[in-house]
């Protein structure tokens, strides 16, 4: 029988008076952790981060009161809409224990890490890397991820997304145009029919490449070229 586990590290670490009682309840519950002396919390999992945390109620409750003033948080709104259903449903004998899923938009931990970097004055970002690993050489048991969170945007890459990614990237020409100039003559062509000028036509070829995310490739190779040339 294979083990399949998903070792996981979060940096940097988060102050402790960055973070809602709620927030560190919960990921603390999610993760495993490591307090600094100076109060930074360091995130980790040497399996991966649990999906649904169990813990009391009451702990539930107490936590999310105490968290309704420091700002912002998707966690609580969650957590206190879960409460209210609790109320409501079991007004006679309510649980001793409750779970929260941590998988759902409003409630991952991913979310909470959103919610410290747009309240935190000194965290832009927090990273996420994840390796897959596997107790047998199983071809789908290894590989790996990297979440990039800011207060815009959670960006995710699997090891499989790069691989098809490293796919789509330009491919450098054939023996039949290595020398360029039967691309150069057919883009020539297209902006003669079309009426652009040079400049015009190297801002759409721009476009194209940031779109496509090829820019920093095609970069990469001009500097190489430029340094090959003693520039």
């Amino acid at each position: 029988m294979a083990d399949y586990h998903s070792p996981t590290v979060v940096e940097p670490f988060i102050p402790q008076d960055e973070m809602t009682p709620l927030e560190r309840l919960l990921l603390g519950l999610a993760f495993d952790t490591e307090t600094e002396p100076d109060g930074r919390v360091y995130f980790h999992s040497w399996c991966g981060p649990s999906d649904l945390v169990t813990l009391l109620v009451d702990d539930l409750r107490a936590a999310c009161e105490a968290s309704r003033e420091p700002g912002d948080s998707s966690i609580a709104r969650h957590v206190s809409a879960q409460l209210a259903r609790i109320d409501a449903e079991q007004e006679e004998d309510p649980p001793d224990d409750v779970d929260v899923d941590l998988t759902e938009a409003d409630s991952g931990w991913d979310r909470m890490f959103q919610d410290i970097v747009r309240r935190s004055a000194t965290i832009e970002e927090i990273v996420v890397t994840t390796a897959w690993t596997c107790s047998k050489m199983r071809p789908d048991g290894f590989g790996g991820s990297v979440m990039l969170i800011t207060a815009e945007a959670v960006l995710y890459r699997s090891t499989a997304d790069m691989l098809e990614e490293m796919r789509e990237q330009p491919q450098p020409p054939g023996q039949e145009d290595a020398s360029g100039h039967e691309t150069r003559g057919r883009l020539e062509e297209v902006a003669a029919v079309a009426g652009w000028d040079s400049s015009t036509l190297l801002l759409l070829i721009a476009r194209w490449l940031n779109w496509n995310r090829h820019a920093g490739t095609l970069i990469d190779h001009l500097d190489r070229l430029v340094d090959a040339d003693g520039g």
